[in-house]
Protein backbone atom coordinates (compact mmCIF):
# COMPACT_ATOMS: atom_id res chain seq x y z
CA UNK A 1 0.00 0.00 0.00
CA UNK A 2 1.30 3.43 -1.00
CA UNK A 3 2.55 5.64 1.96
CA UNK A 4 1.00 9.45 2.47
CA UNK A 5 4.44 10.50 1.63
CA UNK A 6 4.30 8.30 -1.82
CA UNK A 7 0.36 9.69 -2.88
CA UNK A 8 1.52 13.42 -2.03
CA UNK A 9 4.35 12.87 -4.57
CA UNK A 10 2.12 11.50 -7.24
CA UNK A 11 -0.25 13.63 -6.56
CA UNK A 12 2.35 16.30 -7.38
CA UNK A 13 3.91 14.84 -10.23
CA UNK A 14 0.42 14.78 -11.60
CA UNK A 15 -0.16 18.72 -10.80
CA UNK A 16 3.36 19.13 -12.55
CA UNK A 17 2.11 17.39 -15.61
CA UNK A 18 -0.69 19.53 -15.97
CA UNK A 19 0.81 22.66 -15.80
CA UNK A 20 3.19 21.73 -18.25
CA UNK A 21 0.78 20.36 -20.89
CA UNK A 22 -1.40 23.43 -20.31
CA UNK A 23 2.03 25.78 -20.94
CA UNK A 24 3.12 23.60 -23.84
CA UNK A 25 -0.60 24.01 -25.74
CA UNK A 26 -0.51 27.70 -25.04
CA UNK A 27 3.00 28.01 -26.02
CA UNK A 28 2.05 26.31 -29.21
CA UNK A 29 -1.30 28.37 -29.83
CA UNK A 30 0.55 31.36 -29.32
CA UNK A 31 3.26 30.02 -32.28
CA UNK A 32 0.19 29.42 -34.65
CA UNK A 33 -1.20 32.18 -34.22
CA UNK A 34 1.76 34.37 -34.55
CA UNK A 35 2.44 32.13 -38.13
CA UNK A 36 -1.00 33.06 -38.83
CA UNK A 37 -2.97 29.01 -38.90
CA UNK A 38 -4.97 29.72 -35.87
CA UNK A 39 -7.44 27.71 -37.37
CA UNK A 40 -4.47 24.54 -36.46
CA UNK A 41 -5.21 25.35 -33.17
CA UNK A 42 -7.27 23.81 -30.49
CA UNK A 43 -9.91 26.20 -30.54
CA UNK A 44 -9.57 26.55 -34.53
CA UNK A 45 -10.46 23.28 -35.17
CA UNK A 46 -13.58 22.68 -32.54
CA UNK A 47 -14.86 26.18 -34.15
CA UNK A 48 -14.05 25.05 -37.96
CA UNK A 49 -15.67 21.52 -37.27
CA UNK A 50 -18.87 23.31 -36.19
CA UNK A 51 -18.82 26.03 -38.44
CA UNK A 52 -18.19 23.22 -41.55
CA UNK A 53 -21.40 22.25 -41.86
CA UNK A 54 -23.59 25.54 -41.76
CA UNK A 55 -21.25 27.01 -44.09
CA UNK A 56 -21.28 24.42 -46.31
CA UNK A 57 -25.61 24.87 -45.95
CA UNK A 58 -25.41 28.29 -46.39
CA UNK A 59 -22.77 28.23 -49.83
CA UNK A 60 -25.25 25.44 -51.57
CA UNK A 61 -28.07 27.69 -50.67
CA UNK A 62 -26.68 30.75 -52.14
CA UNK A 63 -25.35 29.20 -55.45
CA UNK A 64 -28.76 27.57 -56.06
CA UNK A 65 -30.65 30.48 -55.30
CA UNK A 66 -28.30 32.96 -57.42
CA UNK A 67 -28.39 30.48 -60.39
CA UNK A 68 -32.10 30.05 -59.93
CA UNK A 69 -32.89 34.14 -59.71
CA UNK A 70 -30.59 34.69 -62.70
CA UNK A 71 -28.39 37.05 -60.24
CA UNK A 72 -24.58 35.16 -60.91
CA UNK A 73 -22.94 38.05 -61.62
CA UNK A 74 -21.25 39.70 -65.03
CA UNK A 75 -18.37 36.88 -64.95
CA UNK A 76 -20.26 34.01 -63.88
CA UNK A 77 -19.92 32.22 -67.36
CA UNK A 78 -16.15 32.49 -67.21
CA UNK A 79 -15.34 31.53 -64.03
CA UNK A 80 -18.70 29.25 -63.33
CA UNK A 81 -17.12 25.99 -65.00
CA UNK A 82 -14.16 26.40 -62.41
CA UNK A 83 -15.97 26.77 -59.61
CA UNK A 84 -18.39 23.85 -60.55
CA UNK A 85 -15.34 21.85 -59.88
CA UNK A 86 -14.89 23.07 -55.83
CA UNK A 87 -17.60 21.08 -53.93
CA UNK A 88 -19.53 23.36 -51.33
CA UNK A 89 -17.37 21.23 -48.47
CA UNK A 90 -14.24 22.41 -50.23
CA UNK A 91 -15.03 25.83 -50.44
CA UNK A 92 -16.55 26.38 -46.71
CA UNK A 93 -13.00 24.31 -45.12
CA UNK A 94 -10.99 26.85 -47.65
CA UNK A 95 -13.21 29.93 -45.86
CA UNK A 96 -13.40 28.72 -42.83
CA UNK A 97 -9.29 27.77 -42.29
CA UNK A 98 -8.42 31.51 -44.10
CA UNK A 99 -11.26 33.29 -41.90
CA UNK A 100 -9.45 31.68 -38.23
CA UNK A 101 -6.11 32.37 -39.85
CA UNK A 102 -7.04 36.27 -40.64
CA UNK A 103 -9.00 36.69 -38.08
CA UNK A 104 -6.98 35.95 -35.25
CA UNK A 105 -3.46 37.10 -37.22
CA UNK A 106 -1.25 39.15 -35.46
CA UNK A 107 -0.98 41.22 -38.45
CA UNK A 108 -3.51 44.47 -37.54
CA UNK A 109 -4.87 44.80 -40.91
CA UNK A 110 -5.25 40.92 -42.17
CA UNK A 111 -8.71 40.79 -40.05
CA UNK A 112 -10.05 43.81 -42.15
CA UNK A 113 -13.56 42.40 -43.81
CA UNK A 114 -11.79 43.46 -47.60
CA UNK A 115 -8.48 41.43 -46.63
CA UNK A 116 -9.96 38.58 -45.48
CA UNK A 117 -12.79 37.94 -48.98
CA UNK A 118 -10.03 38.74 -50.72
CA UNK A 119 -7.87 36.04 -49.33
CA UNK A 120 -10.85 33.86 -49.85
CA UNK A 121 -10.80 34.91 -52.84
CA UNK A 122 -7.78 34.09 -53.47
CA UNK A 123 -7.64 30.74 -52.02
CA UNK A 124 -11.15 29.84 -53.80
CA UNK A 125 -8.59 30.63 -56.63
CA UNK A 126 -5.43 29.14 -56.31
CA UNK A 127 -8.04 25.80 -55.10
CA UNK A 128 -10.10 26.21 -58.98
CA UNK A 129 -6.03 26.05 -60.62
CA UNK A 130 -4.56 22.92 -58.93
CA UNK A 131 -7.95 21.20 -59.79
CA UNK A 132 -7.61 22.20 -63.21
CA UNK A 133 -4.25 21.56 -64.40
CA UNK A 134 -4.89 18.08 -62.58
CA UNK A 135 -7.26 17.65 -64.94
CA UNK A 136 -5.86 19.63 -68.06
CA UNK A 137 -1.89 19.19 -67.28
CA UNK A 138 -0.93 16.47 -64.80
CA UNK A 139 2.46 17.14 -66.36
CA UNK A 140 2.84 20.60 -65.59
CA UNK A 141 1.49 20.26 -62.56
CA UNK A 142 4.18 17.76 -61.17
CA UNK A 143 6.74 20.49 -62.61
CA UNK A 144 5.40 23.37 -61.09
CA UNK A 145 5.12 21.26 -57.93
Amino acid sequence: MATPSEIELQVQFERDAIASGLKKLRDQTEKLERQDYASATVYGNASIDTMLPLVMARIEETVQRRVREGHNGQSFREIQKYLSDVEPLAAAAIACKVIFDRVFSYDEKANYLVNVAAAIGQALENECQMRHYETECPGLLRTIK
